[in-house]
């Protein structure tokens, strides 16, 4: 034991270092700093004969004093050596308490330690104003003797030394920086130094820190993350206030890849959401991999029913001549892209002329993977140009025969003077106009699709187009010379009468969308209205329910992708929380065994051990819970129940229970008739031990767990109540979701899965699940499950 006899100044730590950049003084302060080649140690060496991490400085506090030594390590805290070693007063050594004097060669570089009680001692130093250093050091007091000493047996503090250093976060890639409340910077790992080179200097300044000490002292969580940017980075803060030491950790993680990633994705998937073509992606053997909406339009084949097919079960594609399947395959092969158009025959037999664009996929080692096909529907325009090109057969032979009319006309009155010639001409622009604007509109509406109807202001229909592809958007077939009112029901009639008002009015294009109910079932219409003549309208109608069903596809598409996201954010929090500890546990005590074990005695070494079983078996059963709860979401969870004496099995189970839980004491109570019940044992074992185990570990002074057996008729009713933290009001309609924890837990561990499987297991036995609680109060789970006695079990789902 070390004790001072008088409160006297603490002793200053000081190192001389002398390297090829000449001689310095440095103060040791921190509790750890490391000594190497590389730029990013606390104490840099410039010589080639030093490592890049030759050595490390640790703190040890000297037993019932307020002051401490440091001891050197040779090589860095992940247990490598460095290759020139450390000698230590003339000795090699791998770990020393430095003493006052005590000369230090790393390499070719040779330093000095020595501590003083005197600061006027140190400014020379540190200033350089002392060119005889050996001299001004000679006469330097020896600080420690001073403290009176019985026998410094340290190999206790040594040892949490060597565990604080396996526990410190040294090893880690990612930042990790810790503040106390006044702003002061109390430890940096390695990677915060390199990363943020200037957080000393800037302090709470720094945009790492800015505004953490205020968050926390006005009330936020014990823990809470927070994304911040410097410059183009983006970083992920998960933050701890640790209330015992009055400090905040806060372990830091670059997350600029993963959210310009996301933006890619994002603007990915809004690129092909807008695109109006089919786009489609076969792998090597034609298998599809890729399927958009427009595709899933065009083929009347969903994305569900494509994926994994080959691509002949969507359509059969037919070659306009042999040399473009030629060109096809020979462009692909050699340069990787061919564009062109030929004939997709669906399977409904439809059959569609398509441009498409086709390119090879390739991995990034070059290996062919499949081939990418953009394609588009153009049978529409090679009907508009079919017709076109029919319209202008039909005016030119007509304009032939004109011509010939003409000639013949021109011979028979070759006396005919010129007036009249030039009326015959004029008459023969005029025909020619005529017939190419008659040709013109009839091709336009052909080509168009929908119903069209010509209505009067007073809203009368007048004249009709009739379209063979949709059904009559209207209520009867009857319907020419009629009022809208007449054919319509009221709700659609009015509204679109004000819209044919309206369209006179304004000369505006008026648009309006109805439902009816046709044959059986409900169709959406869209009316465009727009002005065709004085004090007439134009009604262009379109069925436009598959439309509307894919904008309602879509939005519950969306509505699930917002679901699962969430799900998916709360797994991760839970994974990354639950799994952290146990893990640093094992790390910590297998790097314990592998340095140190050798020294530890039986009982020691068998205590790690232990602690890694401990943590590898809680890993296992947040494992086990999760895959158990896949499997309830697949639905092969089975109930298989059988005839089981609840008693026997209770008292068995509080028995294992209390074993591990000795200051907890569950009381069992039993009321009506005792009976063996037909019932699934496992699926009971997961109810009963999740809510005796959530009973226990939520009552922080434990205490009594009460546990009601209740036989009733045709049912059992199991009663929990603790007496513990208890559940908010707000918090139990969220009680049994995924991943989903009260807000007052604290830092009790858990992953939020358990009540959602015993919700699972009480529905498989067709029962009903029950919670009463009161904050402070504590928690009353019932569980109603019903049951069969024996010789009732012709139901199929019971049976030995």
């Amino acid at each position: 034991m070390i004790s001072s006899k008088h409160e006297q100044p603490s002793i200053k730590h000081l190192l001389i270092v002398e390297d090829r950049q000449g001689r310095r003084t440095i103060i040791l302060e921190s509790a750890t700093c490391t000594i190497g080649r590389d730029s990013s140690n606390s104490i840099v060496l410039d010589s080639p004969l030093i490592s890049r991490h030759h050595a490390t400085l640790l703190r040890v506090t000297l037993p019932g004093t307020s002051n401490h030594l440091f001891r050197i390590i040779d090589g860095n805290l992940q247990g490598s050596r460095s290759a020139n070693g450390l000698v230590v007063n003339g000795q090699c050594t791998f770990s020393h308490d430095l003493q006052h004097g005590d000369v230090i060669v790393m390499g070719d570089v040779k330093s000095r330690y020595y501590g003083t009680r005197s600061l006027s001692d140190v400014m020379p130093l540190t200033s350089g104003e002392t060119e005889d250093v050996s001299g001004f050091l000679s006469n330097l007091t020896n600080p420690f003797q001073t403290l009176s000493t019985v026998e410094r047996n340290l190999e206790e503090n040594n040892e949490a030394a060597l565990v604080r250093l396996a526990s410190f976060p040294e090893l880690l890639a990612n930042p990790i920086v810790e503040i106390d409340l006044a702003g002061n910077i109390t430890y940096l790992n390695p990677a915060a130094i390199n990363q943020f080179p200037n957080i000393r200097t800037l302090k709470l300044q720094h945009p790492i820190l800015l505004g953490l000490i205020d968050g926390v002292v006005s009330g936020w969580e014990n823990r809470f993350d927070r994304e911040v940017k410097i410059a183009e980075q983006v970083f992920e803060q998960s933050i701890h206030y640790i209330a015992a030491s009055e400090l905040i950790r806060i372990h830091i993680e670059d997350i600029t890849n993963r959210k310009q990633a996301e933006r890619s994705i994002r603007f990915q998937a809004n690129v092909l959401a807008q695109v109006n073509d089919a786009v489609i992606a076969v792998d090597v053997v034609n298998c599809v991999t890729y399927w958009n909406e427009r595709a899933a339009w065009l083929y009347d084949l969903t994305s569900e029913e494509a994926l994994g097919k080959n691509l002949d079960h969507a359509y059969q594609r037919r070659w306009l001549n042999l040399e473009d399947q030629q060109t096809f395959e020979h462009a692909l092969a050699t340069q990787g892209v061919w564009r062109g158009e030929n004939i997709h025959i669906k399977r409904t037999r439809e059959t569609i002329h398509v441009e498409s664009s086709n390119s090879v996929l390739k991995d990034e080692d070059g290996n062919v993977i499949g081939v990418l096909s953009v394609i588009r529907d153009v049978s529409d325009r090679k009907r508009s140009e079919a017709e076109h090109q029919r319209a202008e057969a039909a005016l030119q032979q007509a304009h032939d025969q004109l011509e010939l009319r003409v000639e013949q006309r021109t011979a028979e009155l070759s006396a005919a003077n010129q007036q009249l010639q030039n009326e015959i001409e004029e008459r023969q622009r005029a025909e020619a106009a005529l017939q190419g604007s008659f040709a013109t509109n009839r091709a336009l509406l052909n080509a168009i699709p929908d119903w069209i109807f010509r209505i009067t202001e007073a809203g009368t229909i007048v004249n009709c187009k009739a379209s063979h592809l949709n059904l009559l958007p209207l209520t009867t077939d009857e319907f020419l010379g009629k009022t809208l009112d007449q054919v319509l029901p009221p709700d659609v009639a009015e509204p679109m009468i004000g819209c044919v008002v309206q369209a006179l009015l304004t000369g505006e294009v008026q648009i309006f969308e109805y439902q009816l109910l046709l044959q059986g079932r409900p169709l959406d219409f869209e009316a465009r209205i727009a002005v065709s003549a004085e004090w007439e309208v134009m009604a262009i109608i379109r069925d436009i329910t598959e439309r509307k069903r894919v904008e309602t596809d879509i939005r519950k598409a969306l509505e699930k992708e917002k679901e699962l996201s969430e799900l998916k954010t709360r797994f991760v929090a839970m994974a990354s929380h639950e799994f952290r500890t146990p893990l640093a546990t094992i790390l910590s005590s297998a790097q314990l065994l592998e340095h140190y074990g050798h020294k530890w005695g039986d009982e020691k070494q068998l205590g790690h051990l232990h602690r890694i079983q401990a943590a590898v078996r809680h890993m296992a059963e947040l494992m086990n819970d999760v895959l158990l709860l896949g499997k309830a979401e697949a639905g092969k969870l089975e109930f298989q129940p059988r005839l089981l004496d609840l008693v026997q099995f209770c008292q068995e189970m509080i028995t294992a229970i209390q074993l591990n839980t000795p200051d907890c004491t569950i009381e069992f109570r039993i009321y009506g008739e005792y009976l063996k019940v037909w019932i699934d044992e496992k699926l009971l074992r997961h109810i009963l031990e999740n809510l005796l185990s959530n009973a226990i570990k939520y009552s922080p002074q434990c205490g009594i767990v009460n546990f009601n057996l209740i036989y009733q008729l045709g049912q059992v009713i199991f009663r929990i109540q603790d007496l513990g933290i208890g559940i908010p009001e707000a918090d139990l309609a969220q009680l049994f979701n995924s991943f989903t924890r009260a807000t007052n837990v604290g830092n009790i561990s858990g992953t939020g899965l358990g009540l959602v499987i015993v919700k699972k297991a009480v529905d498989l036995h067709g029962g009903t699940i029950s919670v009463e609680s009161q904050v402070g109060v504590g928690t009353t789970f019932t569980v109603t499950i019903p049951y069969h006695q024996q010789g009732e079990t012709n139901d199929k789902n019971f049976g030995d």
